[in-house]
């Protein structure tokens, strides 16, 4: 197996790819694997090696149509703040954590020298940070979808 993975790798294969070969391997043969009492040490040394040297790769976002068929599903429910969370998650690109943790005066209205709404997260009044400790962030809601999402969320403050 050790050949093989070192075949893929020089072929340029993802490490995903190498990963699944030995997930699959390790569920048809139980023996081996974390829970089995026989160990594959070459393999699971090979694939060390592999995650250091690869560049790690990034997923592709959820299309929005599948955000908005999530959200919509919420609304029968009358989840209407997880609804407009998701919604603001998805626009905004926000971590789950940094919306549930927005506050109604982190929504800055417009003003003269700006025509647009924004959301200030960690505001630096409350000592909050963001995963990499970055401190009072804002984000300008000025796109097509981001202006829709503006004049929402203002009403819901109203």
């Amino acid at each position: 197996m050790v050949d093989y993975l070192d075949q893929i790798f020089l072929d340029g294969s993802d490490m995903d790819d190498a990963t699944r070969l030995y997930a699959a391997w390790c569920w048809r043969n139980p023996n081996f694997g974390r829970n089995g009492h026989t160990r594959l040490s070459r393999v699971s040394r090979a694939l060390q090696g592999w995650k250091e040297l690869s560049p790690t790769t990034t997923r592709a976002p959820m299309p929005w149509i599948f955000a908005a068929l999530i959200a919509s599903q919420m609304v029968p429910n009358g989840d209407l703040v997880g609804d407009l969370a998701l919604i603001t998650m998805f626009l905004c690109y926000l971590r789950p954590g940094e919306a549930m943790r927005l506050k109604e005066a982190d929504l800055v209205r417009p003003t003269r020298q700006c025509s647009f709404l924004a959301i200030n997260l960690h505001p630096s009044s409350r000592g909050e940070s963001s995963k990499l400790l970055l401190i009072v962030e804002s984000l300008m809601l000025d796109g097509t979808d981001l202006l829709n999402l503006g004049t929402f969320l203002d009403r819901q403050r109203s």
